[in-house]
């Protein structure tokens, strides 16, 4: 039996929801820097200080998608079935992922790149996302293993991983699917998966250290 969130909980996701979806869309409409936090408590129909209770800025708005995803990504390297490997775990994520986009919008679908983060104010913070993704991945995974010390083999097999990611979610990489029709899209964007994660053998051997 599934278990129905309290009252209190289901108003705060409503919230979160809501001060997003208008933050996203404020931002897609005007471009970043044109946009204040006022004007995102306004279409959210709430007031700034509620905003600032459940996002520490209007940077974090514009990367929340990506911190959800990295959020997805651990939950399902993590819980990964018994005997699956870390690869296999990854390859799946990622494949059920772009199987899971409509192909009439998967360009814009895609995770990390958004038009609105070609801001010069989002720059720095749109590389240090990677690092974010690395350094947490790397965690969990020490975690997962027991320990708590820096370990720089899961850095590298982290960093394996989160390359595939960070050109994946890439405002190059958009560009490049952009001319291929529709149709075929799905079919260059498998093709261009299967032979990166061929690449990425750190992930492979990661099974072998533990």
């Amino acid at each position: 039996m599934l278990l129905r969130l309290p009252l209190r909980e289901r108003k705060k996701q409503t919230i979160q929801m809501s001060v997003l979806k208008a933050a996203k869309g404020l931002f897609q409409e005007k471009g970043y820097s044109a946009v204040t936090v006022s004007d995102i408590a306004d279409h959210a129909d709430i007031s700034v200080k509620t905003l600032f209770t459940y996002f520490r800025s209007k940077e974090d708005l514009a990367f929340q998608d990506e911190i959800l995803f990295c959020d997805e990504l651990i939950h399902a390297l993590l819980g990964r079935k018994e005997g699956e490997s870390l690869f296999e775990a990854f390859k799946e994520f990622l494949w059920n992922l772009i199987q899971s986009i409509d192909p009439e919008v998967l360009i814009e679908s895609l995770p990390g790149f958004h038009p609105w983060m070609d801001s010069p104010e989002l720059e720095q913070r749109y590389l240090l996302l990677w690092e974010h993704y690395e350094r947490r991945l790397a965690d969990a995974l020490q975690l997962e293993r027991g320990s708590h010390s820096f370990d720089p083999i899961l850095r590298v097999v982290s960093g394996q991983m989160v390359s595939v990611i960070r050109i994946l979610g890439s405002k190059a990489f958009k560009e490049y699917l952009q001319p291929i029709p529709i149709a075929l899209r799905h079919r260059a964007l498998e093709k261009w998966l299967l032979g990166s994660l061929e690449m990425v053998s750190g992930i492979q051997g990661y099974s072998k250290l533990t």
